[in-house]
């Protein structure tokens, strides 16, 4: 009984903690309408940025990320969202090796190699935008 009721408290800390969104910015009436764009250069209308949100890890599918974001932006008031989907380089992995092979009694050959490869996570940012 007290394996599962941890099993379970772990279970929705880990599942509340993928969603977890994080917004810095101001908040007006819940809207129910949220334009979405990709690029601000295509935001038509006279507006201010009111807040930002990013999401770096937990998400599964991308549709399913952008639909939390429209909704949180409906809860914040926004007008509009403007997405976008960077890579950041956190660090890199480094291996290497090598072989020795002995042809004849007095002659050997030696061969390495190194691969290095960069660690990379995808970042998901978007800025909620209020019409003027």
């Amino acid at each position: 009984m007290k394996k599962s009721l941890i099993i379970l408290f772990l279970g929705m800390f880990f599942f509340t903690k993928t969603y977890a969104q994080k917004y810095f910015g101001k908040t007006y009436p819940a809207t129910q309408n949220v334009d979405e764009f990709y690029d601000i250069a295509d935001v038509t209308k006279g507006h201010t940025v009111m807040g930002k949100t990013e999401l770096a890890k937990g998400f599964r599918s991308l549709e399913k990320t952008q639909a939390k974001i429209i909704e949180l932006a409906r809860q914040k008031g926004a007008d509009g969202v403007v997405f976008s989907m960077e890579e950041e380089v956190y660090g890199t992995s480094s291996s290497s090796g090598g072989t020795v092979s002995q042809k004849k009694e007095k002659k050997t050959t030696v061969a390495s190699s190194s691969t290095t490869t960069d660690l990379k996570e995808k970042k998901i940012r978007a800025t909620f935008i209020k019409y003027k």
